[in-house]
């Protein structure tokens, strides 16, 4: 099980990497330019910086399979070989992750909203394959059971390419992914906080708080 986290805020990724044990960090052009910063290889390397040795996941921007690898190489030679180039599964998409995966690079294929999409990028040897679950919720497809699909494919034709999962609104649909046999996950720092923060555990725990207390008072157990 692999969480990872979808954020270009330097801040939000210093934060949750302390908090839990994160796979790496996604982004897109998206979240790229929520952070306002015109300089893009200084938040990317700052990016790199932080997760160290842990995935970083960069998208193209480009179009046409030739840009998507002068792009590639350029990710690849700022930000390391280990980068995974983020693509999305359209057919100059498929075309360029195939190069890349000759030339040995890691890839991600991205705006996955069907399992042939997830086919086509794990036939040309892609690392991961990022479904859209709420996105393909709001073009009224099941996204459980696309995903589902998609997993059982991958496990008939002894395809090692990793599913993704990707653009969550709530935290019953990250474990829907995960539940079905997806092996990753990438959310929001909020979605995590609020996977084990509600009304009904923060009664729990100060509950026990306050039982504590009306013993021992404010001593800690290292105290007594």
């Amino acid at each position: 099980m692999e969480i990872l986290l979808d954020t270009a805020n330097i801040e939000q990724i210093k934060k949750y990497m302390q908090l839990y044990n994160i796979t790496g960090v996604t982004t897109n052009p998206t979240i790229i330019s929520r952070e306002q910063e015109k300089d893009f290889w200084k938040l990317t390397t700052t990016i790199r910086e932080i997760v160290g040795d842990k995935q970083l996941h960069v998208q193209v921007t480009s179009d046409n399979w030739e840009e998507m690898l002068e792009e590639a190489e350029a990710i690849q030679i700022r930000l390391g070989k280990d980068t995974y180039i983020k693509i999305p599964a359209v057919e100059q998409g498929i075309c360029a992750m195939k190069h890349i995966k000759e030339d040995g690079g890691r890839v991600t294929a991205t705006a996955i909203y069907t399992p042939q999409q997830a086919m086509l990028a794990a036939s040309v040897g892609a690392d991961y394959v990022a479904p859209y679950y709420n996105r393909m919720n709001n073009l009224n497809v099941d996204s459980k059971k696309a995903i589902g699909d998609i997993v059982n494919l991958f496990r008939q034709h002894n395809k090692h390419t990793k599913i993704l999962g990707a653009s969550f609104k709530n935290t019953q649909q990250i474990m829907d992914v995960l539940m079905v046999g997806g092996e990753a996950v990438t959310v929001s720092g909020d979605l995590l906080t609020t996977m084990v923060k509600n009304a009904v555990i923060d009664f729990a725990v100060d509950g026990f708080i306050k039982d504590w207390k009306s013993v021992y008072g404010d001593k800690k157990l290292y105290e007594l």
